[in-house]
């Protein structure tokens, strides 16, 4: 298929496609805020982890919940610090995860991926956020092993455990326009 049949199967297509060498290939579609969100989230995330023993992984990556009822998903953005984990392309040991919530996956982030991430023996915060308003929620492990949960909205600071990074909201919206229509959430 030639570049220009492709922007033609696009404007009818129900999905996203990549377009590689003459194919396409679906993918899961973002819009602009969560796309910012995301990246200004790894960006941080990155950078700190840079000066610690992790790594931070954002999008594309695959992580595997635990056995026996192993499930693949792909986090917006996970942090591991297990160097087993580093080379591989399915994390098993995520030290947090955030999700950036939209109408389409905000049940499935906070039902079914919450009650699979937390099985993670590694996991100490889940973060939940918000592309509708300066919000986001956390899910702390405690040291006992509960869950704590926080909302943070304004310009509070989210601390992020294992990298000792933290961001404020602003520095999380950085860039995003609330007021903005988006085409897809």
């Amino acid at each position: 298929m030639t570049f220009e049949e492709y922007l033609e199967f696009e404007e009818r297509a129900e999905a996203k496609h990549e377009f590689v060498d003459g194919f396409i290939f679906a993918m899961a579609g973002a819009n602009n805020a969560h796309n910012l969100i995301s990246g200004n989230i790894f960006a941080i995330a990155r950078a700190a982890a840079r000066i610690t023993q992790c790594r931070a992984y954002m999008n594309d990556m695959k992580l595997r919940t635990p056995e026996p009822e192993s499930q693949g998903y792909y986090p917006d953005v996970l942090v591991v610090c297990t160097p087993d984990d580093f080379n591989t392309n399915v994390k098993t040991t995520a030290c947090f995860i955030v999700e950036v919530l939209s109408k389409s996956t905000e049940d499935v982030d906070r039902g079914e991926k919450w009650q699979n991430y937390r099985k993670l023996s590694s996991l100490q915060a889940y973060v939940l956020v918000s592309q509708k308003q300066k919000y986001v929620e956390i899910f702390r492990r405690m040291a006992d092993g509960s869950w704590r949960y926080e909302a943070l909205e304004n310009n509070e600071t989210l601390d992020l455990p294992c990298i000792n990074a933290s961001m404020t909201l602003d520095d999380i919206y950085e860039d995003v326009d609330f007021s903005a229509r988006e085409d897809s959430e």
